[in-house]
């Protein structure tokens, strides 16, 4: 367990010593049990074994974050991963070749970690700590060896992924996914909206709706941070989304019987500061505009949709991990466009040039 400033700095020299791409991260959060998500726990591995690096005990990570930004390294279904990089450290890793990819570009239909540890090696990974709070201290030594498990099984797995890739002439597909990726996760961070409150399903809602729905949203996000807990633990997105339908149409509700008797007064305060809202004052609905289908549209996406099945068939492939349906639409509307959506590689099995 790296703990301690001076253990930090032994471990990026043997960090240092080894090979581009010879190393492999994983990273423990407490997103379900904190407002303020962190990462809790770092797990490393490489030629000569696994550590542990234990950030909430460290008030100076610039040893790592340093490492982290030169270095080339595996992880497994890196997208939640990068998130938490980009939130706490304010950076990327040089390059993240991710497991998961690689399985996918081989025609693997189950492609989480357990599943490929359990078909390269026939061992079955515990789940029982997936879901643990890793900011409680001390960590018990069934997370640790859980914590563990998540790594040390990678670098030979990557080895054989590896080797498979180039034998099928897919090494470079897998390089370019694994870029494009990491220029997704930059660009989803810089694309952050500041109307968070606008969740799933509030298109549905007209302003008053959405008014009642800001309001309560609002309520809910203050109680989870002076709570200290996710805000689904206050009351789920569902609930949001039934009482602001109630209150858009004049219909009265009542907060959750769970809640103590301080939250329920608040959550009717809430509601009580939107009957007050001047109607002015209501959030506008986001119009997106929908693009104008003519009449062979649905032909061309027929078309181009068998075209990218039969793509995908010869290759062993998911269809929707050769092209997703939302980009075969963008395709069927307006090719040109739609082309600029494609990775080189989907453009070349789907014979587009």
């Amino acid at each position: 367990m790296i703990a301690t400033r001076e253990d930090l700095l032994q471990w990026k020299l043997r960090a240092g010593r080894q090979a581009p791409a010879r190393v492999v991260l994983d990273l423990e959060a407490d997103s379900l049990h904190r407002y303020q998500e962190k990462i809790c726990l770092i797990q490393y591995a490489d030629e000569e074994g696994v550590c542990l690096l234990d950030p909430l005990a460290m008030e100076d990570m610039r040893a790592f974050t340093t490492w982290l930004s030169e270095s080339d390294i595996w992880m497994h279904g890196a997208d939640y991963d990068m998130s938490l990089m980009l939130n706490g450290f304010n950076t990327l890793p040089h390059l993240i070749l991710d497991t998961q990819i690689a399985a996918r570009l081989l025609g693997f239909r189950q492609f989480g970690l357990a599943a490929l540890v359990e078909h390269f090696y026939g061992i079955q990974l515990s789940k029982t700590n997936q879901k643990a709070d890793w900011g409680k201290r001390p960590i018990s030594q069934a997370m640790l060896e859980y914590a563990q498990s998540d790594v040390q099984y990678m670098l030979d797995m990557a080895d054989k992924l590896c080797a498979e890739l180039r034998s099928k002439g897919r090494y470079e597909w897998f390089l370019e996914t694994c870029r494009h990726n990491m220029e997704r996760a930059r660009e989803r961070m810089a694309e952050e909206s500041p109307d968070s409150w606008r969740i799933r399903g509030c298109g549905r809602l007209q302003r008053r709706g959405l008014a009642a729905l800001k309001t309560l949203w609002t309520w809910r996000d203050r109680e989870a941070q002076s709570w200290d807990k996710p805000s689904f633990m206050v009351c789920s997105n569902d609930d949001l989304l039934r009482w602001s339908t109630a209150l858009q149409e004049g219909n009265s509700i009542t907060p959750h019987s769970r809640f103590h008797t301080h939250r329920a007064a608040r959550f009717l305060k809430a509601v009580e500061t939107f009957h007050g809202m001047d109607e002015n004052d209501y959030p506008c609905r986001i119009s997106r505009p929908r693009p104008a289908y003519d009449d062979q549209f649905e032909t061309r996406l027929e078309n181009w949709i068998q075209r990218r099945n039969e793509a995908a068939e010869k290759l062993d492939l998911d269809p929707s991990f050769v092209a997703p349906r939302a980009i075969m639409e963008s395709i069927a509307t307006n090719e040109e466009t739609g082309f600029t959506h494609l990775l080189n590689w989907q453009r070349e099995v789907m014979g587009i040039h």
